[in-house]
C-alpha cells in the first residue's frame, strides 16, 4: 500500500510538474519604433511581424501611431527571427495570413533590424512626373484649368515615370482643393500603368474622350458637391501628388477614401491650361516611414 501511495504521489507531481510548465512558457519582446506613419481610419489596421525565413509569427495589430511599441512572443520564434514585416490589413478581416499590402520589412542583424519600404517597393531616384490642365472631357474651352493628365501633348508621351508595384498596392494621383469646411482632396483615380488611362473619371462628363492616360476633369458639379467643392476648382497653384496605396482601399468609384502617406511624387501647379509647358513634380521619398525594431 505504501509502494502505492508513492507511486501515486509522483504522479500528481508529474502533472502538476507539467500544468506549471505551461503557465510558465518563456516569452520574449519585440520593441518597434517607427517614424512617419499615418493613423489608419476606415477599421484598416497595421500588423507587426517577425520571420525565421521560413514562417510568420503575428506580433499584433494596431491603428495609433504612438511609438514605440512592444510585443510579445514565444522566446524561441524571437530569438530565431531573421526579418521583421508590418502589413496593412483590411477592416474586418479574420483571416491569420499575411496580407500582400506589405509596407515595411528589415532583416535582424544580431538583435536589431532596420526597416524601411525599399525591399517592398524599391528605388524611387530615377521617378518623375509631369502634367498639364485640361478639361477635354465637355465641349467648353472657359473652364481647362479644372482638370489635369499625367502626359505630354506636344510627344503624346506619358508624364509619368515609377516602379512597376508588386501586388497589393496601386499607384493614385490626387490634388488638393479648397471646400466649403476646408482643403478636400480629390482623387484622380487608382493605377498600375502610367500608359494608360486610370480606373476611375467620376467628376467627368465624358461628352468627349479624354486621354489615355491618368487624369481626371474636375467638372461634373453633382458629384463634386458630393465632396463639399462647390464650384469649379481651379488647379492654379493647387497642390497636386502621387500615392501609393493598398489595393483593399477602394469603393465603388474607383477611388480611394483618403490619400496614403506613402506619397512618392508632389508638385505645384504653376502652369495654367494651354501655357504649352508642362507642370513638374518632385520626388518625395525623404518622407516615406522608416524605424528599427529591436528583440
Amino acid at each position: 500500500m505504501r509502494k502505492f501511495n508513492v507511486i501515486l504521489l509522483a504522479a500528481c507531481l508529474a502533472v502538476l510538474s507539467s500544468c506549471s510548465g505551461d503557465d510558465t512558457v518563456a516569452r520574449s519582446t519585440v520593441t518597434v519604433d517607427i517614424s512617419g506613419l499615418e493613423r489608419l481610419e476606415n477599421g484598416a489596421q497595421y500588423q507587426a511581424w517577425i520571420s525565421d525565413g521560413v514562417d510568420l509569427t503575428p506580433l499584433g495589430r494596431f491603428t495609433d501611431v504612438d511609438f514605440p511599441k512592444t510585443f510579445e512572443a514565444l522566446t524561441g520564434e524571437v530569438d530565431n527571427a531573421t526579418q521583421f514585416f508590418l502589413s496593412v490589413e483590411p477592416g474586418n478581416d479574420s483571416s491569420p495570413a499575411i496580407s500582400e499590402s506589405i509596407l515595411l520589412s528589415g532583416n535582424f542583424v544580431g538583435n536589431a533590424a532596420t526597416v524601411d519600404v525599399t525591399q517592398t517597393f524599391g528605388s524611387y531616384t530615377s521617378a518623375s512626373g509631369q502634367f498639364v490642365l485640361q478639361t477635354p472631357t465637355d465641349n467648353v474651352s472657359t473652364n481647362e484649368n479644372s482638370g489635369l493628365y499625367w502626359y505630354i501633348p506636344s510627344t503624346g508621351q506619358p508624364g509619368l515615370k515609377l516602379p512597376t508595384l508588386p501586388s497589393g498596392w496601386k499607384y493614385e494621383g490626387w490634388v488638393t482643393v479648397p471646400g466649403a469646411s476646408g482643403d478636400v482632396n480629390l482623387s484622380t483615380g487608382r493605377f498600375t500603368n502610367v500608359n494608360n488611362a486610370d480606373e476611375s473619371d467620376p467628376f467627368s462628363l465624358n461628352i468627349n474622350p479624354a486621354p489615355d492616360f491618368p487624369g481626371e476633369d474636375f467638372i461634373n458639379e453633382n458629384v463634386l458637391s458630393a465632396y463639399g467643392v462647390n464650384t469649379l476648382p481651379n488647379l492654379l497653384n493647387k497642390q497636386v501628388f502621387i500615392t501609393i496605396q493598398p489595393i483593399f482601399d477602394n469603393s465603388s468609384t474607383g477611388a480611394s477614401i483618403a490619400p496614403f502617406v506613402l506619397r512618392p511624387l508632389v508638385g505645384t501647379v504653376t502652369q495654367e491650361a494651354g501655357s504649352g509647358i508642362t507642370n513638374t513634380m518632385q520626388i518625395n521619398t525623404a518622407s516615406f516611414p522608416v524605424g528599427r525594431v529591436t528583440k
